[in-house]
């Protein structure tokens, strides 16, 4: 053995000596600086960021706090994280602006389209399908021929041709909500805001509204819209539906796993409501989003539920659309 053994086997016996004996506790060291509680360190920090709200946003605050607060989260979603990704869903919103004639979705739409793609690349064949799809589903959403569903679905996923309806749907309600308040828009274009509000924390209260009594004596002028569906009336639409249900489905049904993992709420609305089944199925954050601002709407308008099923039925008879 050499003579540098002994001297190494002696440490090693002392460092496995050493471990084996109890450790002593440390005694504690005095703290230089006292930790505050938490609610008292918050209230001494400055309020967070506020990032700029988009015009939209600002007009809406006042009398819609809640319905804005889930919009910007909804706007976000499919601004930022939009399952069809920045570019092409952005690339499906410019369409509808532009179909629209909505100066401000246009720039909108731009921006993030420019954000996402700075050097633009060529459009796939089936952007250009679904771009074309979008078109029509914009102006005349009954019209579209199960031959052209069928065109979307050879070059997307049923869960993506989902995102694209959804996308689409989205497109429609912020632009045509855009057109009817009259928003300019900002300059620049106010970014997507990633941010989770808590409306009921918050406590945000909309203003009171005006009771539906004296709403009955207003005196306006309005649109001339056709509210009937037919000299034959109810008989005419039910016919309708009855023919519509015996079509074959355009799009395949999600697996029902997909639907079991959802919330009671959720899973309840995805096996009675067929789009909800498929909405729900492929894209379930889309949906959650879409329905929120829904949710949130109805707390803080109070608004009559024979108004809004009157005004569900102006939109749908204008549409041509049977549900």
């Amino acid at each position: 053995m050499s003579r540098f053994a002994f001297p190494l086997l002696a440490l090693l016996v002392c460092a496995f000596a050493v471990a084996a004996q109890p450790d002593k506790p440390a005694p504690p060291k005095p703290r230089p600086f006292l930790a505050m509680p938490n609610d008292d360190a918050w209230g001494k920090l400055p309020s967070q960021k506020k990032p700029q709200l988009p015009e939209w946003a600002r007009v809406m605050a006042g009398p819609l706090p809640k319905t804005t607060a889930k919009m910007l989260e909804l706007d976000y979603l499919h601004r930022a994280k939009n399952p069809l990704g920045a570019r092409f869903s952005a690339r499906l919103r410019w369409t509808v602006a532009t179909t629209l004639k909505c100066d401000y979705g246009i720039a909108v739409a731009e921006t993030d389209w420019l954000r996402a793609d700075p050097l633009p690349m060529k459009e796939s064949e089936g952007e250009k399908v679904a771009a074309a799809f979008a078109r029509k589903l914009t102006l005349a959403g009954h019209a579209i021929t199960d031959k052209e569903f069928a065109e979307l679905l050879k070059h997307f996923s049923p869960a993506q041709v989902t995102a694209i309806v959804h996308t689409v749907a989205y497109a429609n309600f912020f632009n045509r909500m855009i057109l009817a308040l009259g928003v300019r828009g900002e300059s620049p274009i106010a970014e997507p805001i990633a941010l989770k509000f808590d409306i009921d924390a918050a406590k945000l209260k909309a203003p009171d509204r005006p009771p539906w009594d004296d709403l009955k004596d207003v005196k306006a002028g309005g649109l001339s819209v056709r509210v009937e569906w037919g000299k034959d009336g109810f008989d005419e639409l039910n016919k309708a539906m009855e023919k519509q249900k015996d079509r074959k489905l355009r799009m395949p049904l999600p697996d029902i796993s997909k639907v079991e993992g959802l919330t009671p709420r959720e899973k309840d609305s995805a096996k009675k409501i067929l789009w909800n089944t498929v909405s729900m199925g492929y894209q379930p954050d889309l949906t959650r989003a879409w329905f929120a601002p829904l949710y949130a709407f109805y707390e803080e308008a109070k608004v009559e539920r024979v108004f809004t099923n009157s005004v569900f039925w102006v939109v749908t008879r204008t549409n041509d659309c049977f549900y």
